[in-house]
């Protein structure tokens, strides 16, 4: 109802403030931290990460350390560019990262608190494709293809087309093309029939706006 729909809306508000106020004030050091996206494959994303301080000593050395799922920690030397501290990081597009900044002084080692490196970021979209196969009649099966999508509030990481080839033996006997609309509670369904003698195998292409694709064979589940 819409008073549940206004108070999952505040409650949201909320979360992003709060995400929001620990990057602006995490640490006693660290006045804000800013990632802006430098390129983007599916293999990595590069980040450019810029901090800047409430305080430093000259001769000071900052590091960003970025934190991984597994608390597994790599760290980036930060340096100097106009009184902003500035790192290239990168990052898996599958995974989910938090940093820290790291000052050594001498032999002291000062930590931040740590702070979520945006997700929206680096997160290519995720998609999951599911093929079924019925026999309706004797001689021809049934063929359906859903593509569920994870949504993506960053246009550039998002899918731009996906298609199913359908191969028999060393050709393409049809190409299928799977609607798009960035949502991730319904799924995106085409349908194809075919004899059921016929040899084939169903291909999926999966293209994406930084202009990089991917190729699987999509696996059918057989109801019969």
């Amino acid at each position: 109802d819409l008073f549940t729909l206004k108070s999952r809306v505040a409650s949201l508000d909320t979360v992003v403030a709060d995400i929001r106020n620990r990057i602006e004030q995490s640490g006693d050091f660290v006045k804000s931290v800013r990632f802006t996206r430098s390129s983007t494959t599916l293999e990595e994303v590069a980040l450019k990460a810029s901090v800047t301080l409430s305080e430093f000593t000259e001769g000071s050395h900052l590091f960003l350390n970025v934190i991984d799922e597994d608390a597994e920690v790599r760290s980036y030397e930060l340096k100097s560019e106009n009184g902003v501290f500035t790192a290239m990081i990168e990052l898996l597009p599958d995974e989910t990262y938090r940093g820290q900044v790291r000052v050594i002084d001498g032999d002291k080692e000062t930590f931040s608190n740590e702070f979520a490196i945006p997700h929206d970021l680096y997160n290519v979209q995720r998609y999951q494709l599911l093929g079924h196969a019925w026999l309706l009649e004797t001689d021809r099966i049934h063929y359906s293809f859903d593509l569920y999508t994870q949504y993506s509030r960053d246009e550039e990481l998002r899918i731009s087309e996906a298609a199913i080839k359908v191969v028999e033996g060393e050709d393409t006997r049809e190409t299928l093309f799977l609607p798009l609309d960035n949502s991730q509670e319904l799924a995106k369904t085409v349908y194809y029939a075919a004899d059921r003698d016929a040899s084939l195998t169903f291909v999926a292409e999966i293209s994406y706006r930084f202009g990089e694709s991917k190729t699987e064979e999509v696996k059918i589940n057989y109801h019969f």
